[in-house]
């Protein structure tokens, strides 16, 4: 079957931008699209709040090869300049959907630029069906690091450029 699976990841990198402008960036949610390789476009929930705070939910719509999914979320941190952080919703009517998974940005001011640390902990995992289904179809599941790596890459480009064209 491959690999095993990791249920926790983290990543980090040093960003040249301001910890309070890096924040901006990742709390506006609706931009996910932009940074990443497999989140293609996030919508807020209208049946609630829609900016970063906690409690606020969004829907990810996702792509890989030729499968797509989405997936409601809730923040659950939301500290400007310092933490943002949001959870997969479980979903208990949809077994595809049960799993829960908290994905985190922990930013650290280095003068004027900051250490930004992305990580994961799949705290409810799928069921072994889908687990099994999942690593068929999204092998790259397995191990988020490589995407998450990529994800500060695209977050780097877009804050480094804003920043230096203040």
């Amino acid at each position: 079957m491959g690999r095993d699976w990791r249920t926790t990841g983290v990543v980090e990198r040093v960003i040249d931008a301001p910890a309070d402008h890096i924040y901006r960036v990742i709390a506006d949610v609706t931009s996910t699209g932009e940074r990443s390789d497999e989140c293609r476009r996030v919508e807020w929930l209208d049946d609630g709040p829609q900016q970063a705070v906690v409690g606020a939910r969004f829907r990810g719509h996702n792509r890989s090869r030729l499968a797509r999914w989405s997936r409601v979320c809730e923040i659950i941190e939301a500290e400007p300049g310092r933490t943002f952080a949001f959870r997969t919703v479980p979903e208990r009517r949809d077994p595809s959907r049960a799993d829960s998974t908290v994905w985190r940005y922990d930013l650290d001011p280095e003068g004027e630029k900051t250490r930004v640390r992305h990580s994961y902990d799949i705290v409810t995992p799928p069921t072994p069906f889908f687990k099994a289904f999942y690593g068929v179809m999204l092998p790259h599941h397995r191990d988020m690091r490589p995407a998450m790596v990529h994800t500060l890459s695209a977050l780097a480009a877009a804050t480094e450029q804003a920043t230096t064209a203040r």
